[in-house]
């Protein structure tokens, strides 16, 4: 799989997360009147729309690597991120909605607390990935990405909220518009800080593509990897290691093997990549390139 069909797959993943949590707080609008106050009403919405998105952008990597046990690790991870996040949210929108509606209209203070609180949660949701790769470099962007892509959606969630009261539908466009948004500027985000392409020439995997956009690559058949390499011959459980210092990328054996090759030498030490190298673990090859 490419990194720019990796990259629509995100955007996908929001808009469905948006569709799939917009019944849901539906739901919860019914028993509105339930709640002992309008606070506890608000956390819960938060947490909803939380565990929602962060189960759909956690899961993410797993599913666009075919791997089971990341999407498991990422949907649980995305989920208790989102919750968190989203009650967080919420609450600081609340926070916000009563320090500023003793300076301003209610009209003005009401959408503006509000939006604040999406992008709050947007900046959870898009952390999570980041979180379940024990990434700072994926959880920066993320949160940077998720903020952005939050505080639009969240803005344009209230804009239809107001513009269209009675409108169910309304509600509806909002949720597509903040989980699609998200995902478009993690994506974009993600390929700002890229620093390349590695690109599989042969066996069972060939064609696949993984994005340089954290600081440290582990490569093996080991499933804990970044990069797992199943079905290739000689390919040990942690192999070699891939790391990103400014804008160079470095590759290094862990252990001494000479199945580790860049343009057919043995890799010594920490080696400097080029484009155009072609990198080989075992019996696994591999095209370094830039992004596109």
């Amino acid at each position: 799989m490419s990194t720019g069909l990796r990259r629509v797959i995100v955007v996908v993943l929001g808009l469905l997360a948006g569709v799939t949590a917009w019944p849901l707080l539906e739901l919860l609008l019914l028993f509105q009147e339930s709640f002992p106050g309008y606070f506890l009403f608000s956390l819960a919405q938060g947490a909803l729309f939380g565990v929602v998105l962060g189960l759909f952008f956690g899961s993410g990597e797993g599913l666009t690597s075919k791997d089971g046990g990341k999407l498991v690790r990422g949907a649980m991870t995305g989920a208790l991120v989102g919750l968190a996040g989203g009650m967080i949210g919420f609450t600081a929108g609340q926070g916000v909605l009563f320090f500023i509606i003793q300076r301003t209209s209610r009209s003005f203070a009401v959408p503006l607390a509000r939006a604040v609180g999406w992008a709050i949660l947007g900046l959870s949701v898009g952390m999570a990935e980041g979180i379940r790769a024990k990434s700072g470099k994926k959880s920066a962007f993320g949160a940077l990405g998720g903020v952005l892509g939050g505080l639009l959606g969240g803005i344009a969630i209230e804009y239809l909220r107001g513009r269209f009261p009675g409108m169910l539908y309304g509600r509806l466009v909002g949720f597509l518009l903040f989980g699609g948004l998200i995902g478009v500027f993690y994506a974009l985000l993600e390929r700002r800080f890229s620093f390349g392409v590695l690109r599989l020439l042969n066996g069972t995997l060939r064609g696949k593509e993984y994005s340089f956009s954290q600081s440290r690559i582990s490569v093996g058949s080991d499933p804990k990897n970044d990069i797992v390499l199943k079905g290739y011959d000689n390919v040990r459980s942690r192999h070699a290691l891939f790391r990103v210092k400014r804008r160079d990328v470095y590759l290094s054996a862990v252990g001494e093997d000479p199945t580790l090759l860049v343009n057919e030498e043995p890799v010594t030490g920490g080696l400097l990549l080029k484009y155009e190298d072609v990198v080989q673990v075992g019996s696994a090859k591999m095209f370094f390139k830039g992004e596109t």
